[in-house]
């Protein structure tokens, strides 16, 4: 009873400090719980939508799938379910450049629906199941009547349900957006029935070129690929999961999210336990008197222990259990809800796996620990002892100073904290990691934001040196695309996917063939801008890093669909920030025996939509759209940038009283010596100005390499950039983190003047 109102007494006399304990742990775990719960929510939302609804594990592309072809990939060893697709574009009548992606199917037990409203797919129903994310935006229902243009053919048909897909996760519309916008362009499916009557006309069957397979384990996927190329005489290609632009685009935010997330909310929560348990070991040895006190009173050494134990844990618990769940319902949710306004996951929830409980319990377990060992420590000594205030450790030598650092003809207070410094190691020490954690938070937190925004320079003002991209139709003519370039210009590219042989394994990726005359740039690994050889073909980096291929070798690719294989010289590397990819110039490509078709002009002109063109994006627009793309992540550095303004803040008020404390006895002494409360005051001043000054230097260059670590390791392979900080960054983490500390360090040396001489002395008797 007595103990428990004495831990009362002291929590309330010392509430700042131990405020400042409980905000540390509290923004430390709301960090990492709130993060993590949102990424681990993406992933186990993610994860049971796709086993539920039985997501594909293959995809087979082909010119023509017959119910012949369909009957033998349904009689393969290790196939579980086939069902087969026809996918085109329409356009839904009545609403302003909306266009949708038909899928025209015959059954829907591979890569099910998740019926929002309305009724799941039957091939019997005669009407369209439409994407719940587009109707949400254009207000349609369900029985909604609704005209769709489909491949020249008017469709009227009812709306039977609103959907989502496990296949249309995410989704956009074509090679101008990042970010599906579900406003002008959304999916929707169809039986196969309803086609062939209203679009077909009941004259032929409809041609399906693409299947769905559901294999029945992950081991066999490759012998089934195989198998299906084997069998089926017209496949394109067979891809799998990670070739899926909505899977991989899906998965990839997820992956980039968790490594730099969790390195960041790591950093917070190791600075903050670091001082914590830096504080409850001082907090602990300050108390020596009163553990003397309650040992001679004839408390036993155990209920002394627990006494000092229950300091740690009634902060720790409190702290640590409302960081969890106070994380997990502000920035996780918010977060996440941010996230699923691009990507489709019915259902998608904050989920707080079991790390998060198990780091907040160690988080308890460790400053409980701490508190522990700093009592026992004491309660080893005698109760005399343990009444008298611990002498400082001193050696044998005259000094502890190695005789190179003083200075002889320094003054008073310099000498004084030289002194104090290595007499005072540990402290020293603490202090130290303390402002290097809160510049290294503040300097990551900034240049985050710095990279990325350098990142949309090098995309978008550097290697795209045009006004307007000009998509083309797949259809265009010679005609056509003569009195295109007369108006606007040659400048060109064609992409397509290949199949690129890297071992003894087949890789799909991208070719783009580089006729643009200057408008669409390629740049070395320090961003510079070079010409392209007229022979050969050029890797990004990253790419050529993945496949172990360099400059002289021989690379093996063929277009996707082809059977011939080539054979091309790798002449040079260069660097893409956003696609790993392979580049030709026009020449090299018709070198290798290709005809050039272009699918894409460059223009400064201002470009009229005209026969031949699909579409047409304004490089503005555009980076637009990849702002909305960042949008998520800068709003999380924003967001960690104020958590490392207040952590720090906390950290350095916290380490600020502490350092005063422990000198009080000191400055007493002095007064008593007949300094005044000026000379006092410098030298509690210099010596924090030192450590702050040498712990800012050694912070910025370590902020630094965290952010480049984490933009080497956190994003997708899809991505190439590293960190680049402004020096206007650096500036703002140094002096902030010096103003903060400075300013706290003014009011704590106000306190110089109310030290009580008397006081402060005898408690040393």
């Amino acid at each position: 009873m007595w103990l428990n109102k004495k831990l009362k007494r002291d929590l309330w006399q010392q509430k700042f400090q131990f405020f400042a304990i409980f905000l540390m742990i509290f923004i430390g775990v709301l960090a990492f719980s709130g993060i993590h719960g949102y990424m681990d929510g993406m992933q186990v939302s993610a994860n049971q939508y796709y086993a539920k609804n039985n997501l594909a594990d293959l995809w087979v592309h082909s010119t023509n799938v017959s119910e012949q072809d369909l009957d033998r990939l349904k009689a393969l060893d290790h196939v579980k379910k086939v069902n087969r697709a026809f996918v085109t574009n329409g356009k839904l009548q009545g609403f302003k450049k909306v266009t949708v992606e038909t899928n025209v199917i015959e059954e829907n037990t591979v890569s099910k629906f998740h019926v929002v409203k309305g009724k799941g797919f039957s091939q019997e129903k005669d009407g369209i199941w439409v994407d719940s994310y587009l109707a949400k935006n254009q207000n349609i229902h369900v029985g909604d009547a609704l005209k769709l243009n489909l491949s020249g053919q008017t469709v009227q048909t009812k709306v039977v349900g609103l959907i989502n897909s496990p296949d249309h996760v995410y989704f956009v519309k074509d090679a101008t957006q990042l970010f599906p916008s579900h406003t002008d362009y959304g999916f929707m499916y169809i039986s196969g029935k309803t086609y062939k009557k209203q679009v077909l006309n009941d004259q032929m069957d409809v041609p399906y070129t693409k299947c769905y397979v559901d294999v029945d384990s992950p081991k066999h996927l490759d012998s089934v690929k195989q198998a299906i190329k084997d069998q089926i005489s017209d496949v394109v290609a067979v891809t799998g999961r990670k070739s899926s632009a909505s899977y991989q685009g899906y998965q990839s935010e997820i992956d980039e999210g968790k490594t730099y997330a969790g390195i960041f909310s790591g950093m917070f929560l190791f600075i903050a336990v670091l001082t914590v348990l830096s504080t409850m070991n001082r907090f602990v040895k300050k108390q020596r008197v009163q553990i003397g006190t309650l040992k001679a009173l004839g408390f036993s050494k155990r209920k002394i222990t627990w006494h000092y134990m229950n300091f740690g844990l009634v902060i720790s618990i409190v702290a640590s259990g409302l960081g969890v769940i106070v994380g997990a319902v502000t920035i996780g949710q918010y977060f996440l809800d941010m996230e699923m306004s691009y990507f489709e996951i019915p259902n998608a929830k904050v989920v707080l796996l079991r790390p998060v409980y198990i780091l907040a319990f160690a988080v308890v377990v460790m400053i409980s620990l701490v508190t522990y060992a700093s009592s026992r420590n004491i309660l080893k000594e005698t109760a005399s002892q343990a009444l008298r205030l611990e002498a400082p450790y001193t050696k044998k030598q005259k000094t502890t100073v190695p005789k190179a650092i003083l200075l002889p003809n320094a003054k008073l207070s310099t000498k004084w904290n030289i002194r104090d410094i290595f007499r005072n190691k540990a402290r020293t020490l603490a202090s130290l990691a303390g402002v290097v954690g809160c510049t290294v938070l503040m300097v990551c937190a900034f240049g985050l934001f710095d990279s990325m925004n350098a990142y949309m320079d090098w995309e978008y003002e550097i290697l795209n040196d045009y006004q307007n991209k000009v998509l083309l139709d797949t259809n265009y003519t010679d005609a056509q695309y003569d009195h295109l370039t007369s108006f606007y210009g040659n400048a060109s590219s064609e992409t397509f996917a290949i199949e690129c042989k890297v071992g003894s394994k087949i890789k799909v990726r991208t070719l783009t063939i580089n006729d643009s005359k200057g408008k669409l740039k390629v740049t070395d690994h320090n961003k510079k801008v070079f010409s392209l050889k007229t022979k050969g073909m050029y890797l990004t980096e990253k790419l050529a890093r993945e496949y172990d291929v360099h400059i002289g070798d021989t690379f093996v690719w063929r277009p996707l669909g082809s059977s011939d294989w080539k054979k091309s010289k790798v002449v040079g590397l260069n660097r893409d920030p956003q696609a790993q990819q392979c580049t030709m110039t026009k020449s090299a490509y018709e070198k290798a025996g290709f005809t050039y078709r272009a699918d894409t002009l460059y223009t400064n002109k201002k470009v009229k939509k005209i026969d031949g063109v699909m579409k047409v994006a304004n490089i503005r627009d555009m980076r637009k759209e990849a702002e909305k793309m960042v949008a998520t992540m800068k709003s999380m550095m924003v967001l960690l940038i104020v958590f490392a303004v207040i952590l720090g803040s906390v950290i350095l008020y916290n380490l600020g009283i502490l350092s005063f404390t422990e000198k009080q006895y000191q400055f007493a002494t002095l007064k008593v010596l007949g300094f005044k409360n000026k000379q006092i005051k410098e030298i509690f001043m210099k010596q924090n100005t030192w450590i702050m000054l040498v712990a800012i230097l050694f912070g910025l260059p370590l902020g630094y390499y965290l952010t480049d670590y984490i933009y080497r390791e956190a994003i997708s392979d899809t991505y190439d950039f590293n960190a680049s900080i402004r020096l206007i960054s650096y500036v703002i983490a140094a002096v902030g983190t010096f103003g903060v500390s400075f300013f706290i360090n003014q009011i704590l040396a106000r306190k110089i003047k109310t030290i009580d001489m008397v006081t402060s002395l005898k408690g040393n008797e």
